[in-house]
């Protein structure tokens, strides 16, 4: 008799933990893959559809981690990270916020910026509390609030405001099962900034709201308004011990494949986040940690000149975008992205991606993989050479111009 007759086939589906159905695959990651199929091909692609600088990482940070590994720093780490990195991330942080920070107390080095916004959460957002999110905004937000139990509300933003959270629109949505207040700023995918006035508003709104603010600042230094960072609420009278602050070493020193970002908070609430670092990835690799220690304390040259280059490139894509008829865009303050509105050529978001990318080899990232208020925009990412920027803007115009006809 087979004994196998009365057991119930196993159906992943069914199996799986329900919070799963709460969160999409990556729409971004669909436009890598279809990048890399052209490019396999041998087809030459605009590669405007990436949230990272194309520069290589700077050659005395790749130095100092080989250093380290040949000095043999190849075991584990604290729970916390490095001494020397905590410490340099600490005072990096006072020079950002103009708010001491102790490295030694306040700081947690992870496995890149988006492990600290899911140990962020997990450390703090029970299930069924509500994390306000900006719409369009990086969905990991939305989708780590799902997968942790919590219930992401979207906040719309729109291109007449040049896409800043604006403060009266989050106060209409606090309910008293609000926990957290995301502020990405400089944001992707649009490269908008909050202002001092909206970012003082905020602290305000939070105190009053007793709401912890997760504050992502990882494009803070990619800046070109005014003073060398984009405005930080972490620097406002009562914030700092309500605020987490999610930064990394990817955007500023192009360093996206070591995987290692930070949080700074309280001495408690790190202490919080410690918890549950100690159940997750335990700690980050030891020897790119010198890297990244060297990459803080070394001159930084590297990164205005990055920053001089990001600006020059965004000044040719908003020119360029802002020349071919149909095509409105608001200015970015911040980041590597410009987010050009293209619903006047009577496709979705999504449609024109497609076409884009089948018909022309422009790689772009649909609006509305962003949120419901990205729909009839495209994300642009200008983290790509000069001349690709450039060459991007004469076959876009090429394109837009087939669909009218």
């Amino acid at each position: 008799m087979d004994q196998t007759a009365n057991q119930a086939a196993f159906k992943a589906e069914t199996m799986m933990a329900a919070r799963l159905n709460k969160v999409p695959f990556s729409g971004i990651r669909k436009v890598l893959d279809a990048v890399t199929a052209l490019q396999a091909k041998g087809v030459d692609v605009i590669k405007w559809q990436i949230g990272r600088p194309d520069f290589d990482t700077p050659e005395h940070i790749k130095r100092a981690a080989a250093e380290a590994l040949l000095r043999g720093e190849v075991h584990y780490a604290p729970n916390l990270g490095i001494p020397s990195l905590r410490k340099a991330i600490g005072e990096r942080t006072t020079l950002d916020t103009g708010i001491a920070v102790d490295g030694m107390k306040q700081v947690s080095v992870m496995a890149g910026a988006n492990e600290g916004i899911l140990v962020a959460m997990m450390a703090f957002v029970n299930p069924g509390d509500e994390v306000l999110v900006a719409d369009p905004n990086w969905h990991h937000y939305k989708s780590i609030a799902s997968l942790v139990g919590g219930v992401a509300v979207e906040v719309p933003t729109t291109e007449k405001d040049g896409f800043v959270l604006v403060p009266d629109e989050v106060e209409r949505r606090i309910t008293a099962r609000t926990k957290m207040l995301c502020i990405t700023s400089p944001g992707n995918p649009t490269g908008t900034a909050q202002t001092h006035e909206s970012v003082k508003e905020f602290a305000r709104i939070a105190i009053k709201n007793n709401l912890v603010v997760l504050a992502d600042e990882i494009y803070a230094r990619i800046w070109y308004g005014p003073g060398a960072t984009a405005p930080s609420i972490y620097s406002l009278p009562g914030m700092a011990e309500r605020t987490i602050i999610i930064n990394g070493f990817t955007k500023t020193y192009a360093m996206d494949g070591w995987r290692l970002g930070w949080t700074v908070a309280s001495e408690e609430n790190t202490r919080a986040l410690l918890k549950v670092r100690q159940y997750t990835t335990v700690c980050v690799n030891t020897f790119a940690q010198a890297g990244a220690t060297v990459a803080l304390t070394a001159d930084q040259k590297c990164v205005d000149d990055m920053v001089a280059e990001f600006r020059r490139r965004r000044d040719i894509m908003l020119a360029g975008l802002r020349s071919i008829p149909g095509i409105t865009v608001s200015e970015p303050l911040g980041a590597f992205y410009v987010f050009p509105n293209i619903s006047s050529f009577g496709m979705s978001s999504a449609d024109m991606s497609d076409y884009l990318i089948e018909k022309h080899a422009i790689a772009t990232v649909a609006g509305s993989v962003f949120g419901a208020a990205g729909e009839g925009h495209l994300r642009m990412a200008y983290s790509c050479s000069t001349d690709e920027c450039q060459r991007g803007i004469a076959r876009l115009k090429t394109a837009l111009e087939a669909l009218k006809k």
